[in-house]
């Protein structure tokens, strides 16, 4: 599983760090915010590149109408 580049032994240790530092109950309540800021980026990052594609495909319509 890779996330950011980072593997499942490199999240696990953190997850733990994270356990050490601010304890159980509030690590997954972390957890979770993290979880929903994730998904708004990726939902943020899919409208980004719909919009790219649509950009594209227009310009290639175009140029194919020109031709």
């Amino acid at each position: 599983m890779r996330f950011f580049n980072l593997g499942a032994s490199e999240l696990l240790l953190i997850f733990l760090f994270a356990i050490l530092v601010v304890g159980p109950k509030e690590t997954v309540r972390l957890a979770g915010k993290a979880k929903e800021a994730i998904r708004a980026m990726q939902g943020v990052f899919s409208d980004i590149s719909s919009g790219v594609a649509n950009i594209a495909e227009e310009v290639f319509d175009e140029t194919k109408d020109k031709s």
